[in-house]
């Protein structure tokens, strides 16, 4: 059955729907890395030295910078944890709500809502992105305004199938106009919506190979300031 040309039940209840399993396991799995294993040349050198008692910490710059720069990854990898951890989306026959914490709220009535894109697959480079896409419904539904820009995003892989269904129902329910496309590639979808992707998206090469330098550098920095 076609879960875009279904009927909708009349009456139905307010949906609340959180992250889904998959997402809240690969956000815990990632941050541990970004924090912890990718940092573990910081963490055994200021552990292993208990260079907590060094008076040169919090006094000499230079000294401080390899412990400045895991704070900052710290903070930055709980900040981007709780955004996605703490999302929830809540539907109902007047419209829906997006919210989090670390993230702006999106609130609309489903006669603000133009469309619906609902994009089956969105072509990647790079087989990981694959992977984490292969057990979505979609890859997104685009909640666009009349003017055609952007006003939500339901993504498969942060609630699941079962949300993206319900939002679905719901939209169809009042009447918003839902498109489906069966593929695209990020490259097409960047020239005809640019802000329906993001730069993780859009250069996930150019990101990783960022990120591998910066993590090469932090741990460079410290093997030479502080030693092992």
């Amino acid at each position: 059955m076609d879960p875009i040309s279904s009927d909708a039940p009349e009456a139905m209840p307010e949906r609340v729907y959180g992250p889904a399993a998959s997402g809240v396991v690969g956000t815990l799995i990632t941050a541990a890395l970004c924090a912890g294993v990718l940092e573990f040349l910081v963490l055994t050198s200021f552990l292993g030295q208990h260079l907590w008692h060094d008076a040169r910490l919090g006094h000499d710059a230079v000294f401080t910078l390899p412990l400045l720069i895991w704070v900052i990854v710290l903070v930055v990898t709980i900040g981007w944890a709780l955004r996605t951890l703490t999302i929830w989306l809540q539907v109902d026959e007047h419209g829906f709500r997006l919210r989090g914490l670390c993230r702006r709220t999106r609130t609309a009535d489903w006669d603000e809502v133009g469309s619906v894109v609902a994009i089956r697959d969105i072509r990647r480079p790079g087989r990981a992105a694959e992977l984490l896409d292969s057990g979505s419904m979609f890859d997104a539904l685009e909640l666009l305004r009349p003017d055609g820009t952007r006003l939500a995003v339901v993504s498969g892989r942060v609630f699941g199938p079962r949300a993206q269904l319900e939002t679905l129902r719901r939209a169809r329910g009042a009447g918003v106009p839902i498109e489906q496309i069966e593929s695209i590639g990020v490259e097409e979808l960047r020239r005809t919506h640019r802000d329906w992707i993001s730069l993780a998206e859009a250069h996930p090469n150019l990101l990783l190979a960022m990120l591998v330098l910066f993590y090469i550098a932090h741990n460079a920095v410290t093997f030479a300031i502080w030693g092992l």
